[in-house]
């Protein structure tokens, strides 16, 4: 891509001032980081104010790099011009998309949020695309995909140069649609900035990133924020079951269109219901019925909000209806693990209600349910006794341990867990053995659950990311107690 200076600053919204720029027109940028350490000759620099990190501390090396022009939102001293604007993180969306020709305008984009369910529903709509035929493309938890490839990504929603870079790929690749999970922190942060959403879909609300965003009032408006991003011939998808659904769809564009689902309102636009072993399906005057996908109601809900996605670009029921009973559920989610003879599941679940969901489901179908669980280290301390008391509740047996602790004692982890409770808990603050000592035990049991990982295959520890395949360990502990 090359772009001149001058072209990229006519989308900057928050534009204050810029330092001697005798001539932007003829300032050209080849590419756009906001890491001083990937600038390379003719790019743009942006500095962004992080965790750790505040970009305008290092733009004496984006410079030395080869940045010909800074964006910046408070004085700093540079040989090259310097962009002023109110709030750089917007502005990074801004030229992002502004530097790949606005991709989300180029294709359909359709956009998922909610505390649980973004991974599944995604990957379901994006396996329902290929079933009827068309591209698409997914952007999420699990990486990047399109066009017969993946690629890693370090956040759920990653930055607006990523997403926007890989939908200008998509588009040149020939995709009609593209599938985001969409955090609630990608909106507080501006990452999805300046994207046009063909469909945004609302699954559900409950306590999760207190810690960030301070109350549940807060959350859920951030959350809203998505669906002021459809354009005004998109339509706003929600979960009629979930009474957030409201708020949702009021932040949405008075023109775009709404679609509602559920699986306990018959005035719903589309409605689904589990029945014996069929899934009812109700559209309007049209009623039909699939062999059952899966067993979970929050899985169900899912399977409609996917279902939905794909009806809004123009594919009708009864050529998705075939399609239905083929649905996989993603890697990490409530995945069994194999090449082993007991019932042991793996689930990314880390919020009370996500693993209030399965371990219900489980025990509805098993005697005796043991579970492993974990809170990750800096991150929301309010929700993790919660998580404890969830489990507690469904009678389900529960050892306690710990993933991703960062820099966080794990011991103040497993005391957060532990707050309030009477029983005493077997309690690991390293888990592989914990992982051991699950395993040990499992002769007593009908089945197990290990939360918190999923499908992530490295433990941050620190600064590190240490390599952890949490399906070979329970395969290799249940297959061969005695190895070290």
């Amino acid at each position: 891509m090359l772009k001149t200076l001058q072209d990229l600053l006519t989308e900057l919204k928050q534009l204050v001032t810029w330092t001697y720029l005798d001539n932007p027109a003829q300032t050209m940028i080849e590419g756009i980081s906001f890491s001083s350490k990937e600038i390379k000759q003719n790019f743009l620099f942006v500095c962004i104010s992080g965790y750790r990190h505040d970009g305008h501390d290092y733009v004496n090396e984006a410079i030395h790099n080869g940045a010909v022009a800074i964006v910046a939102e408070r004085p700093i001293e540079a040989r090259v011009p310097v962009i002023y604007c109110k709030d750089t993180k917007h502005a990074l969306a801004e030229l992002a998309s502004a530097f790949y020709d606005h991709p989300s305008t180029r294709l359909r984009l359709h956009g998922v949020t909610g505390t649980n369910g973004k991974t599944t529903t995604t990957a379901l709509a994006h396996q329902l695309f290929d079933h009827v035929g068309m591209s698409a493309g997914l952007i999420g938890t699990l990486g990047i995909t399109y066009a017969g490839k993946t690629f890693e990504t370090p956040n759920t929603t990653p930055d607006p140069l990523t997403i926007n870079r890989h939908l200008h790929a998509m588009v040149e690749a020939g995709v009609t649609d593209c599938l985001m999970e969409v955090s609630s922190q990608a909106i507080a942060e501006a990452r999805i900035a300046g994207l046009e959403f063909e469909t945004t879909s609302f699954l559900n609300l409950s306590h999760d990133h207190l810690d960030y965003h301070g109350t549940m009032e807060t959350y859920a408006y951030t959350k809203a924020q998505l669906f002021t991003q459809l354009t005004e011939s998109g339509c706003g998808i929600v979960n009629e079951d979930d009474p957030h659904h409201t708020l949702m769809l009021s932040m949405a564009p008075s023109a775009a269109n709404s679609f509602l689902f559920s699986r306990q309102s018959t005035a719903a636009d589309l409605v689904g219901h589990r029945k014996d072993e069929q899934f009812m399906l109700e559209l309007g005057d049209e009623a039909v019925q699939s062999p059952l996908p899966f067993y979970e109601a929050y899985n169900l809900d899912n399977t409609l909000c996917a279902i939905s996605i794909v009806l809004q670009t123009g594919v009708p029921l009864a050529e998705v209806l075939p399609h239905v009973k083929k649905l996989t559920l993603p890697s990490g989610r409530l995945e069994r693990v194999t090449g082993i003879e007991q019932s042991v599941y793996i689930d990314y679940g880390h919020t009370p209600d996500a693993i209030k969901q399965v371990v219900t489901a489980l025990t509805a179908r098993y005697p005796r349910v043991l579970v492993l669980l974990s809170a990750a280290g800096e991150r929301d301390r309010m929700k993790r006794n919660i998580m404890t008391e969830v489990v507690v509740a469904s009678g389900a047996d529960m050892i306690l341990t710990v993933h991703d602790p960062r820099h966080e004692d794990p011991q103040q982890i497993l005391d957060d867990l532990a707050t309030g409770q009477s029983v005493e808990f077997a309690r690991f603050d390293e888990r592989e053995a914990a992982i051991r000592f699950f395993c040990e035990r499992m002769d007593d049991y009908d089945c197990g659950v290990l939360f918190g990982k999923g499908h992530d295959r490295v433990e941050r520890i620190g600064d590190a990311a240490v390599p952890f395949d949490e399906p070979a360990l329970v395969r290799r502990f249940l297959q061969s107690p005695e190895l070290p």
